[in-house]
């Protein structure tokens, strides 16, 4: 019986050291303006966040056919972003799967285009 302890606390302890290692891996993602508008702020947090976080565009801003690298928690695969742009207009992309996607490119609409890396 107590080697049975040892062994369900060994493998309990195994499993947290595992999940807490893949816990907040980030992934590079370049985002490109292809709206044909000047983006003053970029938002992406996973579709389960309340709050958008902080400007990913930061001081300045992205014209058109410009790209932002940036680098998002892949343990979420769903992202909402909120555009806002210089004219005051914004548009959300309300569940965008980032599975393998290495480039977004935003466009007017609200639509995008993915690179995925397969």
């Amino acid at each position: 019986m107590k080697l049975v302890r040892i062994f369900l606390l060994a493998a309990f302890m195994f499993a947290a050291v595992q999940s807490s290692a893949f816990a907040g891996l980030t992934e590079p993602l370049e985002i490109v303006n292809e709206t044909g508008k000047t983006i003053m702020s970029l938002y992406a947090v996973p579709i389960q966040k309340k709050s958008w976080g902080n400007d990913l565009v930061g001081s300045g801003v992205m014209n058109q056919g410009e790209a932002r690298s940036i680098h998002y928690d892949a343990s979420y695969m769903h992202y909402k972003f909120k555009i806002e742009f210089a004219d005051g207009n914004t548009i959300t992309l309300r569940d965008v799967d980032l599975l393998d996607t290495w480039r977004l490119s935003i466009k007017l609409d609200g639509s995008y285009e993915r690179n995925t890396r397969g």
